[in-house]
Formats: structure tokens, C-alpha cells, sequence
């Protein structure tokens, strides 16, 4: 894409493929946003494509890649959607790993590769999706509380890093998706709040639960 016709508005979105990730593209665009979507696989986006996040050097490449075909990222979302849970004990150590670096490493690698250019901007927004399931106690759901609860408790101390240059990191705690209490365009429109108008908030958790949580 020629200089000339790049966007002042770019969004980046990992998790691209997922229920959430996909509602966050569709809104985003709707708001004149340009998107590029990344994840494993075939994703959505006005530039698609798939990429191991949980790899550091793959996913700088693929935000480079993204920045100079759309323009310079103003907004990203960490939307990391595997769930996959145990009773306590049962998870084998290959599992525990996967999970925690498809939520952690992902959202930690995305934002390593893409806030750097944010903070020297001087502007951006960051809204990593964390789950429900780290603000509340669920039997059989330590392992993906744990993972869920880490990109939480980074993004409060990260906000607090970037904030001073003008980067606000938020996150928002997304509710039981599959029991319908929570819709996609919920946490969509969550995101395009913060990205829009929400200028006061950092390090911030939104509870997109339809009260399941308080």
C-alpha cells in the first residue's frame, strides 16, 4: 500500500479468528478503522494473517509487516480465545504450557512488538481481553484462571509503564461468552469505547459479564 493511502487509523488484533477477535474487527471497521488481524490461522482483517504468537520474533515480523502495508498501529487488541481447562492436577505440563503461552506469551509478545512505536508516537491504545475466570473462583477452572488472571495483573503493571507517553493500556474481563449472557458485540463495543473515548482510563478492567461478576 503506497504511502498515500494509508490509513491515520490502524488497529491491530490478535486472536484474529476467535468469536470476540472477529466481533472486535467487524466494529473497528465499522468505526473506519483499518485492521489487520493476526493469528494460527485464517483470520479476518483488511490484512489477514497467520502467525505462531506465542513466537517473539515471528510476531515482531508480522507487526513490521502490518505497519508498513496499513500504517502506523494506533490501536491494538489482545484477543487470545483457547480455553481449555482440568480439575486440579490433571492438566499435563504440555497443556499447562500451551495454555499459558497462547494467553500470556501471546498477548505479552504482541504488545513488545507493537507498543515501542506507540510510546515514541507519543499515543495509542492497548485492550488486552482477559476472562471472567480471574475475578471469580470456578471449580475445575484454576488452570485457565491462572492464564486468564496473568494478562490482568501484567496489563496493570504495564499500563502504569507507557502511561507517562502517552499509551493507555486497559483490559477487559470477558464474561461466558458460550451461555449467551455476554454477547461478541459486547466486548466490541467495550473495545471501541476505550478506543474512542475513554482517555482517563489506565490500567483498568472491565468486567464485559453482564453482572455475572461484581
Amino acid at each position: 500500500m503506497e504511502e498515500t493511502e494509508r490509513s491515520s487509523r490502524v488497529a491491530l488484533v490478535t486472536g484474529a479468528k476467535g468469536v470476540v477477535g472477529a466481533a472486535i474487527i467487524a466494529r473497528l471497521q465499522a468505526e473506519g478503522f483499518v485492521v489487520g488481524g493476526l493469528d494460527d490461522g485464517t483470520g479476518g482483517g483488511d490484512l489477514a494473517m497467520s502467525v505462531d504468537l506465542t513466537d517473539r520474533s515471528r510476531t515482531m515480523a508480522a507487526v513490521e509487516r502490518v505497519a508498513a502495508e496499513l500504517g502506523p498501529i494506533s490501536v491494538l487488541v489482545t484477543a487470545p480465545y483457547l480455553h481449555d481447562t482440568a480439575p486440579f492436577g490433571e492438566m499435563s505440563a504440555d497443556r499447562w504450557k500451551r495454555l499459558l503461552s497462547a494467553h500470556l506469551g501471546a498477548t505479552v509478545n504482541a504488545c513488545a512488538a507493537a507498543v515501542p512505536a506507540m510510546v515514541n508516537a507519543g499515543r495509542g491504545t492497548v485492550v488486552t481481553i482477559s476472562s471472567w475466570l480471574a475475578l471469580a473462583g470456578i471449580p475445575g477452572e484454576a488452570y485457565h484462571a491462572a492464564a486468564t488472571g496473568s494478562i490482568l495483573a501484567f496489563t496493570k503493571s504495564f499500563a502504569l509503564e507507557v502511561a507517562s507517553s502517552g499509551v493507555r493500556v486497559n483490559c477487559i474481563a470477558v464474561g461466558p461468552i458460550e451461555a449467551d449472557h455476554v454477547l461478541p458485540a459486547d466486548v466490541a463495543d467495550t473495545v471501541v469505547f476505550l478506543a474512542n473515548d475513554g482517555d482517563f482510563f489506565v490500567g483498568q478492567v472491565f468486567s464485559a459479564a453482564a453482572g455475572a461478576v461484581v
